[in-house]
């Protein structure tokens, strides 16, 4: 895949653009608890990073689907640098900002990818290699940004997360091929206020996923998985503290050995089976490593973990018209948003094998809404 020009300017872009954000992913949450001692306090940070997605994110998708791609991750990824330099003055305001950016450059990069390769096996390594590479970043990131917060250098990771953007805006601003098949999701009619028509095409998304049995029980399940994870991780900053970053680092190891046999896997094996079973591998890891307890055990949910995220994103893109996929694509991540957000209030009140057991649950979730049939 990496002899493929454009492939490879739109995965080092996006390479160079999560080194950043992973190297604050936790950097944030550590700095907030190291300054207010409060696990409330570090649940309301994480619920400030998900609310533009709630807010924004529907919005953003059906406008990206209605603007040039590479106008939208250079301008997103431009804004998205803004926010982040906010962050020393104030941390709710720059998550805010900065998340509102990537509200617009996600479902963007999403829908960028299948113009790019194509929609045939390319599209099942494509993803696969976005994995394994933000699988790489997930091990060196978060104890680099722990590391440096501990030592009092927030600031550090600020300025790297900011030149990441910056660099990934360069890098976009070649990519010709994003926009190939880009277009309005309906036809406009003359006199038509703008806000009806992307209502009118916010809608037409929204009807396909609820329509789409394979898109609906995506939403479904994703949304109580990554609720329980949002939890989970709330719950292991303090917990773990510092040493944090190296459990996730562990699991970043995991998400690449499991990033190498996702191909595979989504090409042979139908989805239904396949992410039930790898529902099902991450909730053992986490209910044996929160009752043992033995959380390097949490560095194996990576391999399976992997595998759910490569096979939710192609088969989102597989299923889904390309006019459609941006809306389609902040259709996920609101979701994903709003679990985070559940996730983040519930983490006080909720123990981490109840949680570890609601990921476990997700296994027959999937089995139950989603639908049978071929890879």
């Amino acid at each position: 895949m990496l002899s493929h020009p454009e492939f490879r300017r739109l995965w080092t872009a996006t390479i160079i653009d999560a080194f950043g954000s992973w190297l604050l992913v936790l950097a944030v949450p550590l700095h907030v608890y190291r300054s207010t001692g409060s696990v409330a306090s570090t649940a309301v940070t994480l619920a400030v990073e998900a609310t533009p997605a709630l807010l924004v994110g529907l919005w953003a998708g059906a406008l990206v689907d209605r603007w040039p791609r590479r106008r939208v991750l250079v301008l997103g990824n431009l804004a998205a640098a803004i926010g982040v330099a906010m962050l020393p003055f104030s941390i709710n305001g720059g998550l805010l900002a900065e998340n509102i950016a990537v509200c617009f450059v996600r479902p963007a990069l999403t829908a960028a990818l299948p113009a790019v390769v194509g929609t045939g096996p390319e599209l099942a390594a494509a993803n696969a290699w976005t994995a394994a590479g933000q699988s790489v970043l997930r091990m060196l990131g978060p104890p680099a940004g722990t590391l440096l917060v501990a030592r009092g250098d927030f600031t550090a990771v600020v300025l790297v997360d900011a030149a990441s953007y910056l660099i990934a805006a360069a890098l976009l601003a070649r990519l010709r091929s994003a926009d190939r098949r880009a277009g309005p999701g309906r036809l406009r009619v003359p006199g038509e206020h703008v806000v009806v028509r992307v209502l009118a095409e916010l809608r037409a998304g929204l009807v396909l996923v609820t329509r789409t049995k394979m898109l609906s029980g995506l939403v479904a399940t994703t949304w109580v998985f990554w609720a329980a994870n949002a939890a989970l991780t709330i719950l292991l900053v303090p917990l773990a503290g510092a040493s944090v970053g190296w459990l996730i680092s562990g699991l970043g190891l995991g998400y690449l050995l499991g990033s190498a046999v996702a191909k595979i896997l989504i090409l042979r094996y139908a989805t239904r089976p396949l992410l039930a079973v790898c529902y099902a591998a991450v909730g053992v890891c986490f209910v044996v490593a929160f009752a043992v307890p033995a959380l390097p055990v949490i560095a194996v949910a990576g391999v399976p973990g992997a595998v759910i995220a490569v096979a939710v994103g192609f088969r989102v893109q597989k299923s889904t018209p390309d006019r459609l996929l941006g809306r389609v694509s902040t259709v996920l991540l609101a979701s994903d948003a709003s679990a985070a957000v559940a996730g983040a209030l519930i983490s006080p009140l909720l123990g981490t094998v109840t949680l570890s057991v609601m990921v476990l649950a997700v296994a027959a979730m999937a089995w139950v809404l989603l639908p049978g049939g071929g890879p």
